[in-house]
């Protein structure tokens, strides 16, 4: 390619860079001013990536258990002309990736899906603790604003 960048007959691919620079130097700015004030009125990022709820990594596990079962068959397909232990090894490679899919998938979702209420169980089963959490709140600003403190 840099070969070819420096024929002086090729002259019209360095007049075509030019043209294509100098236009997303005049339109980045004007793409830019448009999104960003989009962007900034959005609602606030998620702080994880992990399922929300239950039966969103219940569904991410099927999906993809299914997808990696269906991959690892083609290349588990001897295991199953070699008898009852071969049979038995594919079965546990399988029972394997639905551990995995569920421990990075379910769990988190169930974590995530009952997060208020456990930590609300969390700060009301020690007396002290509740009452610190109320002493604080008193004086608590929200550097956003419309937020109200915590778990309370």
């Amino acid at each position: 390619m840099l070969l070819a960048v420096w024929q002086p007959q090729i002259i019209w691919l360095w007049a075509l860079l030019i043209v294509v620079a100098i236009l997303l130097m005049v339109l980045c700015p004007l793409v830019s001013k448009l999104k960003i004030s989009k962007v900034a009125s959005g609602k606030s990022p998620m702080l994880s990536r992990a399922a929300v709820t239950i039966s969103a990594g219940v569904g991410a596990a099927i999906f993809l258990s299914a997808i990696f079962i269906a991959l690892a068959s083609f290349a588990l397909d001897p295991w199953f002309h070699m008898g009852a232990k071969g049979i038995a090894s594919a079965a546990a490679v399988y029972v394997l990736v639905l551990i995995l899919m569920t421990s990075v998938f379910v769990l988190p979702g169930y974590f995530s899906h009952y997060a208020r209420r456990d930590f609300r169980h969390h700060i009301d089963r020690p007396p002290s603790l509740r009452a610190q959490l109320e002493y604080m709140s008193q004086s608590w600003v929200d550097p956003v604003g419309n937020r109200s403190f915590g778990p309370l």
